[in-house]
């Protein structure tokens, strides 16, 4: 006569079924890993979701920083020195630990073409070996061409000296007039001198000034081939790094001025300036660049002080290829950063692509202004946007040389850098360390959702609940990355929660 087998028999069978199902599923996800080692291309914008999706199918997001240099050399130290800003290894691994995936690199044209004609081969070499390093840790790079008042011509960065002439204006009407009624002294090079000088003006307001306004307004209508110029350099960067896996964009220029105002004062009106004038830059880089590169995504900005975009469409009209680049301040922004992604999510739709917030505050201040920081955290989560904080060498006591508490808990947040399907909702509580997202399934999709959880934030590890219970099988990828497989008994888009809780 058969017996029954007692409930402790049962346990145990049922537990050994579970753990070797657990073991194969679990051996499936190191095969997957083995199978795609590295980084996974992004190189497409999902024009129905609005979102950057990346080779396998997946929804991305990016947490991140800038690391930019304003002045000669344009780069970063390579060298990690506490308390001196630097971009080298040590410094991507703190990255990496903060749970941070993307780089707005500066790659200056100033540093790269500083004869007209010639670039510089030690400057761009640098630059692709801190992005080398970035990809290593595991981290994306937006390649920003960065600029601020264009010249340092205007105590302002970005081009290369030889860009702006002195007798572009009259003598009278020199930088910075008329923020100041009499023009600065000039050194032999036509830069401002004594350097000290440029602390007496406002830099913000420079882009007021007829010099800066005239500039500008020659970049844009390609005066003396300066448009075709700026194209060219960015067909010499794309060049670069067209076989470069973690290159997740070309950000064309950052907070590009509305153009010679004074000539066109209807430039200044919002909106105008982006399909009057930036449109057709634009249009000219990024036709350079697709001679060497068809894949990589066009990021664009417009005016920083835009209420809606302007622009008419997005570069040569390649939705599915492009992001629009925006940035939150407060001013020239005058609401709240909910209400500056409510009109960047409208852009996005009207323009049939994807928005990533490229800069924000993120450096210490007083109460009001941290406060602000927790707000726009929880607003891009509520958004589902990406963000980029300006800027890296914030982060730092710079006695001291140990990161700030207050910024390093905003860096390391937990959120999903991978989705396998369509999110429909992510939240961190910071106070609580609970981790939540929704999303549906996409069963097309073999590769896994990933979340990151860096290990300052879950020091003592955390749970997972998962709903349906059977839907995913976890996979701990690395010291900060979960991956959440969708079994092979999901055969339907279902909707699927996740809650991780620090223990």
């Amino acid at each position: 006569m058969q017996t029954k087998p007692t409930s402790n028999a049962s346990a145990r069978l049922i537990w050994l079924l579970g753990t070797l199902l657990t073991g194969v599923l679990a051996q499936d996800a190191k095969g997957w890993y083995k199978a795609h080692p590295g980084m996974a291309r992004i190189s497409q914008v999902d024009q129905d979701k609005h979102q950057i999706v990346d080779e396998f199918g997946r929804t991305r997001f990016f947490h991140g920083t800038n690391v930019v240099m304003k002045e000669a050399p344009w780069y970063r130290p390579l060298e990690w020195v506490p308390g001196v800003p630097s971009f080298g290894e040590q410094d991507v691994q703190n990255l990496h630990d903060l749970g941070l995936n993307i780089v707005r690199l500066g790659h200056h044209w100033a540093g790269a073409e500083p004869v007209r004609g010639v670039y510089n081969d030690t400057f761009l070499d640098i630059m692709k070996k801190q992005t080398k390093m970035a990809e290593d840790h595991g981290i994306y790079v937006l390649v920003d061409v960065h600029q601020d008042c264009l010249s340092q011509k205007f105590c302002g960065h970005g081009v290369p000296d030889w860009f702006v002439e002195e007798d572009w204006v009259s003598s009278n009407e020199r930088f910075p007039f008329p923020q100041k009624l009499k023009p600065f002294p000039v050194d032999q090079n036509g830069l401002p001198s004594p350097e000290s000088i440029c602390d007496t003006v406002d830099w913000s307001l420079s882009y007021t000034s007829v010099a800066v306004g005239n500039a500008f307004g020659r970049l844009y209508n390609n005066y003396d081939g300066l448009g075709d110029a700026f194209a060219a350099y960015w067909k010499e960067l794309a060049s670069q790094y067209v076989e470069t896996t973690n290159i997740v964009g070309y950000n064309l220029l950052n907070e590009p001025w509305v153009g010679d105002t004074w000539a066109d004062p209807t430039l200044l009106v919002p909106g105008v300036a982006d399909h009057k004038v930036m449109e057709g830059l634009w249009n000219r880089a990024t036709k350079q660049i697709r001679t060497v590169d068809n894949g990589t995504l066009i990021w664009f900005e417009g005016a920083t002080l835009d209420v809606l975009s302007g622009f008419n469409n997005v570069p040569l009209g390649e939705g599915s290829k492009s992001v629009q680049s925006f940035h939150y301040y407060s001013p020239p922004q005058l609401g709240s950063i909910s209400a500056t992604l409510s009109n960047r999510n409208k852009d996005n739709k009207r323009l049939k692509t994807a928005g990533v917030l490229t800069e924000l505050t993120f450096w210490m201040g007083d109460d009001k202004q941290m406060s602000g920081l927790a707000d726009a955290m929880s607003a891009t989560d509520a958004n589902m946007i990406s963000w980029i904080g300006w800027a890296y060498e914030n982060l730092y006591n710079g006695t001291t040389g140990d990161p700030y508490p207050e910024l390093a808990k905003h860096y390391s947040r937990a959120y999903p850098a991978a989705v396998a399907g369509t999110p429909t909702s992510f939240d961190f509580s910071e106070s609580a360390g609970v981790f939540k997202l929704g999303f549906t399934s996409d069963p097309k999709i073999d590769a896994p959702t990933e979340i990151i959880l860096p290990s300052s934030t879950f020091p003592n590890g955390y749970s997972v609940q998962i709903t349906p219970q059977d839907s995913l099988l976890q996979y701990k990828v690395d010291d900060r990355t979960l991956a959440l497989f969708t079994s092979n008994s999901i055969h339907n888009a279902t909707d699927i929660h996740v809650t991780v809780s620090r223990k």
